[in-house]
């Protein structure tokens, strides 16, 4: 089993989540040192705009093991951030399974229905594996979680409708500017949904500038939206010009201020400025909002009111929430059948290894006279012995495993009570063999979780994983 800690849109503020926001850079030395420790052996990070989660697993399924992982990693949560510790939320087991499901059919996110996070949860897992910080645990839990968002998208309707961050941003330009044609809005940084919506813009007839530090991804995302490439360094003198701001980048800090935006209101003659700030971290101060003609709306002000325009969506919740149960059940059943599977081939391998034993001492004593056919005939009844000894005992740990009334931690403590008494010594059970993941291009399709507030087309644009 796994565990779940993070902090998400449900309770912690954008000022919280901006500070627990893990780049794709920086996210491989994190899970290097999380499993360097004693105590976790698995971990994934799932940073977006909307949350940032640990999913990870130690060296046991157990409820001691499970709690110890848990603690571990809510620790290096609360370490990067200290103020995020009363926002950071724990799931173990099976709740951490169904959570997990949950997040990954986009139950969990602002924007109901939203399909980005099924591509950032696929992109976050494949992350991991190539650090090598994901075990048997992962791999078994991450792969159903994601068939079963499939399941929800394709048995329900929860995702439909054309809804997104992005519309959104160009409706409030358009309410704010009337006419786009003539106006000009700048791209800062290089995010997928940035990109979306200066497509958007230039769609609806606006002039679009690309700003960024790398010259040839600045040049290459002029040439996908329509626009003019231009320096970061040009951007007190493009903010002159422009009408509309979106930007997307994977700075740490603001790279748009309130001094820089007061400096050049005089030479905009009064004009109105519209930011939409799509990074977590934001890119702009939320004091530039202060001033006069200034609006600005950042990630969580666009799911917000992509989420009021969905309210159809909760139509279908009910019908996923089942599906989602159907699936954790399924997932559950299955990994609980996992944890009897070693202790059933120790048993047999135990008495297969006794009952050997004294036949091969008896073969070299009393018996030494029988020949390759009787010595044939003795194996044969070995395995007949061993098979019928063990046939009832496990069948009845099966049955444990499938009697839901009974707590897991009974299947448990009987698997350690085998264990002691038998002397068994087991190797983890291999991972049965699952259908293969979608290609990339099949999964992408669904985008990244728009974040907090992205919509069903960008929703939980990942915060340092989209790519700004």
């Amino acid at each position: 089993m796994i565990v779940v800690v993070g902090v998400s849109h449900q309770a912690a503020p954008i000022e919280v989540r901006e500070q627990l926001a893990l780049s794709k850079q920086a996210a491989a030395p994190f899970l290097k040192g999380l499993i360097a420790g004693a105590v976790v052996r698995e971990a994934m990070v799932l940073s977006t705009c909307n949350r940032v989660e640990l999913i990870a697993a130690g060296e046991s399924g157990s409820k001691d093991c499970l709690e110890q992982v848990a603690a571990a990693c809510a620790n290096e949560l609360s370490g990067r951030a200290p103020e995020a510790a009363r926002y950071v939320y724990r799931y173990q087991g099976v709740l951490a399974v169904r959570h997990l499901f949950r997040v990954a059919a986009s139950l969990d996110s602002m924007v109901l229905g939203e399909p980005q996070i099924l591509g950032q949860l696929k992109q976050a897992f494949e992350a991991a594996c190539k650090v090598g910080t994901v075990g048997s645990a992962l791999h078994r839990a991450v792969p159903r979680a994601l068939r079963a968002a499939k399941r929800v998208r394709s048995e329900t309707t929860i995702g439909s409708g054309q809804v997104s961050v992005p519309s959104v941003a160009v409706d409030l330009a358009t309410q704010i500017f009337g006419e786009l044609a003539g106006k000009t809005a700048l791209l800062v940084g290089s995010g997928d949904m940035g990109q979306s919506v200066a497509r958007l813009l230039a769609g609806a007839g606006a002039a679009i500038q690309v700003l960024g530090r790398n010259q040839a991804t600045v040049a290459e995302v002029a040439r996908v939206v329509g626009g003019q490439p231009r320096a970061l360094s040009d951007l007190k003198a493009s903010l002159t010009e422009a009408d509309v701001v979106v930007t997307s980048t994977s700075a740490p800090n603001a790279i748009v201020t309130r001094d820089l935006v007061a400096s050049v209101r005089r030479s905009r003659r009064g004009r109105s400025l519209f930011f939409i700030d799509l990074a977590v971290p934001r890119d702009v101060e939320p004091g530039v909002g202060e001033l006069d003609g200034v609006f600005l709306y950042n990630v969580d002000d666009l799911s917000q009111i992509v989420a009021e325009s969905l309210a159809s969506r909760q139509r279908e919740r009910d019908a996923a929430e089942l599906i989602i149960v159907d699936a954790a059940e399924g997932y559950e059943r299955w990994a609980e059948a996992e944890q009897v599977t070693p202790v059933i081939k120790a048993l047999r391998a135990r008495f297969s290894q006794v009952m050997r034993g004294e036949l091969e001492r008896s073969l070299r004593g009393r018996l030494k006279q029988l020949g390759p056919t009787e010595r044939e005939a003795l194996e044969k009844m070995i395995d007949a012995s061993i098979n019928k000894i063990l046939h009832d005992p496990s069948s009845a740990l099966r049955n444990l495993v499938g009697d839901r009334s009974r707590d897991a931690d009974f299947v448990e403590s009987a698997v350690e009570v085998l264990t002691a008494l038998f002397s068994l010594e087991m190797a983890p059970a291999e991972p049965r063999s699952l259908p293969p993941f979608e290609t990339e291009s099949q999964v992408s399709a669904a985008g990244p979780e728009s974040g907090p507030h992205p919509a069903p087309a960008h929703q939980e644009d990942a915060a340092g994983t989209s790519g700004r």
